[in-house]
């Protein structure tokens, strides 16, 4: 098993634990981060991967959108999604009445597993299709020269949604 595929059953597992949308975005933005981080490390020197991990987000993926010269073609618009839930969870964070963030965040969903469907644990809600998303996303993120992003549960029959593969 590859580390997407972990990684993207890490982020599902952990995320499933919470129940509020609100709550999933602000735990996947930071499991992102370390994707991001652990992205970067593949790129940079050991130095200035260290001065990385301090960055804001929207540093490191501008920084990240700098190395894209190095990464596969399938980054782009891994940046642009991420740029995209990040702009949402800063409203989250900054807004007294956080509204029109369901209607985003199910946007938001859909367009990133529209570009990178990962593996399906379970049925589709609101928020499993968020955590389903956030876990799709971080598969391309963690491991940037994988070809696991373009990988769906059916081009993928020996991964059962366990990191084992059991069942």
């Amino acid at each position: 098993m590859s580390l997407p595929q972990i990684f993207q059953w890490v982020v599902s597992a952990h995320l499933d634990d919470h129940k509020s949308a609100e709550l999933v975005l602000l735990k996947g933005h930071l499991l992102l981060e370390v994707a991001i981080d652990n992205a970067a490390k593949q790129f940079l020197e050991k130095e200035k991967h260290e001065n990385f991990s301090e960055l804001s987000f929207h540093k490191k993926l501008q920084a990240l959108s700098s190395l894209q010269t190095q990464s596969p073609s399938n980054m782009p618009k891994a940046i642009e999604h991420l740029h995209a839930l990040n702009r949402i969870r800063n409203r989250l964070a900054h807004e007294f009445q956080f509204t029109g963030g369901k209607d985003s965040l199910a946007q938001w969903s859909q367009a990133v597993l529209s570009d990178f469907p990962g593996v399906k644990f379970q049925r589709h809600t609101f928020r499993t299709k968020l955590i389903h998303a956030i876990g799709a996303l971080a598969s391309v993120v963690v491991d940037p020269r994988s070809d696991f992003s373009n990988e769906s549960a059916g081009s993928n029959p020996s991964f059962n949604g366990t990191p084992d593969g059991a069942r």
